[in-house]
């Protein structure tokens, strides 16, 4: 029978702030996939600041978190080396302790996400924010190393399996939409014929 222990979420890692990078890659944290390299993705219109010395450095392991958007679940553990806004939390983990992994997706599951809905404050929701002191705090029941390791290794493998669905959905979906703009454009400009019903074709 495996053995389960409860601790605090300070317990796993330290908050560490590492300036005076500005050569690396820039990375940014998204709600839907945790840390990613920021020039990925061209839907991100948050703009870098013009100091990019001022710019936190982010190890692959460390936990990032935009503590203004935590409610929304914007954190997650980095596969990459880069910076990220100082404005951003920057935590190294502690891998006697956690399954890197195991950490990333229990932190940005459902559970946590209404506590961070908790704990975050602010005159207007997207506003909010959420200190670190608090965060620390959050209790995280811990199963064995290898168990946690097992279950990383799942969720792994089945959120890749998804995004590829997702992936290939997506690109039927533009073929959807060109082949609908080629339909207009064809019986608009005549091409396509289009007769009423009952008359003579």
């Amino acid at each position: 029978m495996s053995t389960y222990f409860l601790a605090k979420l300070f317990a796993m890692f330290i908050d560490r702030t590492i300036k005076n990078h500005p050569e690396e890659e820039l990375l940014s944290v998204y709600r839907d996939y945790g840390v990613i390299i920021k020039n990925t993705r061209d839907d991100n219109h948050n703009k870098a600041g013009q100091d990019l010395s001022t710019y936190k450095l982010v190890e692959p392991g460390f936990l990032v978190i935009n503590k203004m958007k935590t409610w929304q679940g914007s954190l997650g553990v980095s596969e990459y080396r880069g910076i990220v806004s100082p404005a951003y939390i920057t935590c190294k983990t502690d891998r006697k302790v956690v399954e890197r992994s195991y950490l990333h997706h229990l932190l940005r599951c459902r559970n946590y996400i209404n506590e961070y809905n908790r704990l975050s404050y602010g005159v207007r929701v997207d506003q909010w924010d959420m200190r670190y002191d608090d965060f620390k705090y959050v209790p995280v029941l811990l199963p064995p190393m290898e168990e946690q390791k097992a279950i990383a290794d799942y969720l792994d493998t089945k959120a890749e399996q998804i995004d590829r669905i997702i992936e290939t959905i997506n690109i039927q979906i533009e073929k959807l939409k060109e082949l609908r703009k080629t339909l207009i454009n064809d019986v608009v400009t005549g091409r396509i014929k289009v007769y009423q019903e009952g008359e003579a074709v």
